[in-house]
């Protein structure tokens, strides 16, 4: 049980001010790919990610789901509030050091905004290129992707899948 995210928000805030390296890569130079996602969005994410799996795009995924369960494939890491979060709401340093080896060229972030864990994560990732949906005045990504309220997930990485195309870094 979260007593409060206070704290938490108090550190994405931080987090955000934060300096650090940023190199945009397209698609063609990205070998991995972490997607973090909510396993209630599994549906509509599963066909995002076989779009990356066919174009031979090494996946791996970081999903929140509200119950323990066993993660299906190697390739996720799964985190769960009741046994992965402590009181104040920030994950454990296990889950924290198994992203952290997660190598990825593009980390995209298909989480809600309200989910301050998945946030906090996602900042803490080394990854050098990080893209999400902007959808409040912080901007917590090299590419934000500016969506209303009725935007789905589709059109999200519809747009995103547009712009990492159009990316060219050399």
């Amino acid at each position: 049980m979260i007593l409060t995210n206070y704290f938490i928000k108090k550190k994405i805030h931080s987090l955000i001010k934060k300096d650090r390296h940023r190199s945009f890569r397209g698609l063609r130079e990205a070998h991995l790919i972490l997607v973090i996602y909510d396993a209630k969005d599994l549906k509509d994410i599963e066909p995002c990610l076989e779009t990356f799996r066919m174009m031979h795009k090494q996946v791996r995924t970081l999903v929140y789901n509200e119950n323990p369960v066993v993660a299906d494939n190697e390739s996720g890491l799964l985190l769960c509030p009741k046994k992965d979060l402590n009181i104040w709401g920030y994950p454990t340093e296990e889950i924290c050091s198994k992203l952290k080896d997660i190598r990825a060229d593009i980390l995209i972030d298909l989480t809600n905004s309200d989910n301050y864990a998945m946030q906090y994560l996602m900042l803490q990732h080394p990854c050098n290129f990080k893209v999400g949906a902007k959808r409040n005045e912080q901007d917590l990504y090299d590419l934000s992707i500016t969506v209303t309220e009725k935007d789905d997930i589709k059109h999200l990485f519809g747009h995103i899948l547009f712009y990492l195309q159009t990316i060219r870094s050399k």
